[in-house]
């Protein structure tokens, strides 16, 4: 018989101050049962034709945390505050949107390192109090698993209307990572947040595209985030690139939980207004050392400067068309 890796010596508490200490702004612990609760959504999505092809992975495989780490038997799920905001550039340039989740240094990194760093802070403690050492894997969006499913089954937050998760403190400028560990840590069991979205439907009728069904949905193909990032586009879909040349922002500007938050307290991700709204004629005669100088340490830069381009040609081709 196989005696169960317990590390019940450690408390929450103890490890909630490790994570505050790292720079972490939320933490939670979640069961590794199957994400069952996210299927029937995830399943709709796969059915109806709205999967994006960067989840990595079939419904079944996404809600399966043991299919990422056999090992796991608790799963700890961060998250860090990425919110600033800019004054408009006023000047007579014409520029372009780059949306938060470019902003600073690649978001991967930024919460690999905290979560490297967390864990490495546990185990420093496991072995001030003669445990063993904890194993683990982290996630940044580079598994099939459901980062926002995670956090809401750890009581980070609620599913907005938007798509987001929603956290009280922070609205949804927050970047999400997990951790799934070997261990069982003993913690107080989350309390779900209750959606908080009631009647409001700032972001679905804000979106440019109306791509926000008021089911909690999202059609792809008229969501000018993931427009960004596609590789090729329609006729149809190149008119639909208007100002963001990376991202859209749109469904979280106008979100009432996003109105007066404080700005984030990590400084990888702090930039100036002039990074955040870039002008397009600079974008448009990038080489490839301006793309990696300028882009290459951003969430951005995993697309190419060939995205980058085609999109503040097509901005300014459809301005004129509208002008």
């Amino acid at each position: 018989m196989i005696k169960e890796k317990i590390a019940a010596k450690i408390t929450e508490k103890k490890i909630r101050e490790l994570a505050d200490q790292t720079g972490i702004d939320l933490l939670g612990f979640f069961s590794v049962e199957p994400l069952r609760e996210c299927l029937p959504y995830l399943t709709r999505r796969h059915r109806e034709g709205y999967s994006t092809g960067f989840e990595g992975g079939e419904p079944e495989d996404r809600i399966d945390y043991l299919r990422a780490f056999p090992a796991a038997k608790t799963g700890i799920v961060i998250g860090v505050s990425n919110y600033q905001s800019f004054a408009t550039e006023a000047d007579d340039q014409v520029r372009g949107q780059l949306a938060s989740v470019t902003w600073g240094e690649d978001y991967h990194r930024v919460l690999g390192r905290k979560m490297n760093a967390l864990m490495e802070a546990i185990n420093h403690e496991m072995k001030t109090i003669g445990s063993s050492p904890v194993h683990y894997q982290a996630f940044v969006d580079n598994s099939p698993l459901v980062d926002r499913g995670s956090a809401y089954r750890a009581g980070l937050g609620f599913f907005g209307k938007n798509n987001c998760l929603i956290n009280h403190q922070l609205g949804s400028f927050f970047f999400i990572g997990q951790i799934l560990v070997d261990c069982y840590f003993q913690f107080k069991t989350p309390k779900l947040v209750k959606n908080g979205c009631g009647t409001c439907r700032l972001c679905l009728d804000a979106c440019p595209q109306r791509a926000l069904g008021a089911g909690f949905s999202l059609e792809p193909s008229k969501c000018i985030s993931y427009l960004t990032q596609k590789k090729v586009l329609s006729a149809d879909e190149e008119k639909r690139i208007s100002n963001y040349l990376y991202g859209c922002d749109t469904c979280q500007k106008v979100c009432p939980y996003n109105q007066h938050l404080e700005q984030t307290r990590e400084p990888a991700f702090w930039i100036e207004a002039d990074t955040a709204a870039p002008v397009l004629e600079d974008i448009l005669t990038l080489t490839n050392k301006g793309f990696k100088t300028r882009f290459g340490n951003t969430a951005s830069g995993w697309r190419g400067k060939k995205n980058l381009i085609r999109n503040a040609q097509l901005i300014l081709k459809n301005k004129k068309r509208h002008d």
